[in-house]
């Protein structure tokens, strides 16, 4: 395994528990270890929002930069580094999570609208027009295309 896909292997588990830490501090639903995960979204004051946006960068942050030093350590006796591969996966990977971010966004954007339309939300319980259904909704979507970029490149990895 080169330092690139162990790189990219680490950062997707970071990123899926990335994601699982704001389901549980935005949704509730389903009872799982004294958290709640699903699809309906609580309305929180926006002191609680903004400390849950700071801690989600902050892990984030933390993560990866823990991530890339430890690779990057354990990877410094080798005088391989990235290649046209490695370019190429990364270039895919980022196809990849501008395709999810693009169709998430425009899903966002029809529900909103049709929610409106009809006088209510089109998915019951996810609704966007409050100030904690729009910071749910752009955080799950920078969240979300972190991990579809990890799991492209893992997946691009394995194939080549």
């Amino acid at each position: 395994m080169t330092e690139s896909e162990r790189y990219a292997w680490l950062s997707l588990l970071a990123w899926i528990g990335i994601m699982l830490f704001l389901m549980m501090r935005f949704t509730t639903g389903y009872e799982t270890m004294g958290n709640s995960i699903g699809f309906n979204i609580v309305e929180q004051s926006a002191g609680r929002l903004l400390g849950i946006y700071l801690g989600v960068m902050i892990f984030a942050i933390i993560a990866e930069g823990i991530i890339a030093g430890t690779t990057a350590a354990l990877g410094a006796g080798k005088a391989v580094g990235k290649d046209e591969r490695d370019l190429m996966i990364s270039r895919r990977a980022s196809l990849a999570s501008y395709g999810f971010m693009a169709l998430a966004l425009n899903l966002i954007v029809f529900h909103v609208l049709a929610s409106a339309t009809y006088g209510q939300p089109v998915i019951a319980g996810l609704d966007f027009t409050s100030s904690t259904g729009i910071a749910f909704a752009i955080l799950f979507v920078l969240v979300g295309a972190e991990v579809v970029n990890r799991a492209a490149l893992v997946w691009n990895y394995r194939r080549t």
